[in-house]
């Protein structure tokens, strides 16, 4: 039976998840101390927009004016040297305000201005539900949000109810984190489901059905066995025809897994598929 998390379970999910990867996926700690360090940012985020429920006609100046301080703040004193020295330019030439509209509309914005933007606005989205987010730019497609139109950031299987073989697939969306069923076999990039022109990449191979390879070489021993592989419970889900990828992540090989997280730490999937010539359909909050 599937189990309904409340609000601060979510959070605490997400904390817990970061701990666990932290300590046992040493190439990744950097970013998951900084990932934590933020995590605490967007939970008082989503604590606070919870509590003052602003009109969603306010949305951006509110993010602009209550949100996004404490996440300039946590960058600067948690990020990368690089991160840190982008924001301190960026705002010395670019108020928030027009970084927070911009990623509300779906327009394109250098990465920077992106990850301000995205730290800032998701908590509170999933604090505000669904009058802000339709105030939201973007299509409501299948292969969009249908909540507020952002584009997918993961794909992740549920655990198989029954006697399925597979559970359903669903894409979780970049901007407001909200879910929706997805076929499965089908890019969720452009929409394609002729097996001949989809690929699969995981450390233990493809199953029936699926076109791909055996990831190799990534931290760890490489090895090609469930058992022994870094990242067993996900996988790279490629297309030829529009050379974009998104990865999976399967509950049912890791029930403990949280997708928003075990995504972001998952940096050599990323590095595997780019060196390969696709690119991914949607960069994470950590630009990976």
């Amino acid at each position: 039976m599937a189990v309904t998390l409340t609000a601060n379970d979510v959070w605490a999910e997400r904390r817990r998840r970061v701990a666990e990867l932290r300590a046992r996926q040493g190439f990744a700690r950097q970013l998951l101390d900084f990932y934590g360090a933020l995590l605490a940012v967007q939970e008082k985020a989503f604590q606070e927009a919870a509590a003052a429920s602003p009109a969603a006609a306010d949305l951006a100046s509110y993010v602009a004016e209550v949100v996004v301080p404490s996440v300039v703040d946590v960058s600067l004193f948690a990020g990368p040297d690089r991160l840190r020295s982008e924001v301190i330019h960026r705002l010395e030439t670019e108020h928030p305000l027009g970084m927070i509209e911009r990623w509300i509309a779906g327009d394109e914005q250098p990465i920077v201005d992106r990850y301000l933007a995205r730290a800032a606005v998701g908590p509170v989205l999933e604090a505000l539900g669904a009058e802000a987010r339709a105030r939201c730019g973007g299509p409501r497609d299948a292969r969009h949000c249908p909540a507020c139109g952002g584009p997918p950031q993961l794909s992740y299987s549920a655990s198989p109810m029954d006697d399925l073989a597979t559970g359903p697939r669903f894409l979780a969306c970049a901007r407001c984190a909200a879910s929706w069923g997805y076929p499965r076999l089908t890019c969720a990039g452009c929409g394609e489901d002729s097996s001949a022109r989809l690929q699969i990449f995981s450390e233990h191979g493809t199953t029936s059905g699926e076109r791909g390879s055996v990831v190799r070489g990534l931290p760890g021993d490489g090895a090609a066995r469930r058992k022994d592989a870094v990242f067993p419970h996900m996988r790279i889900e490629a297309c030829e025809s529009c050379r974009r990828y998104i990865l999976g992540i399967d509950l049912a090989t890791d029930p403990a897994a949280v997708p928003l997280v075990d995504e972001m730490a998952a940096v050599p999937l990323d590095l595997y598929a780019r060196e390969r010539g696709f690119s991914k359909i949607t960069t994470n909050l950590m630009g990976f």
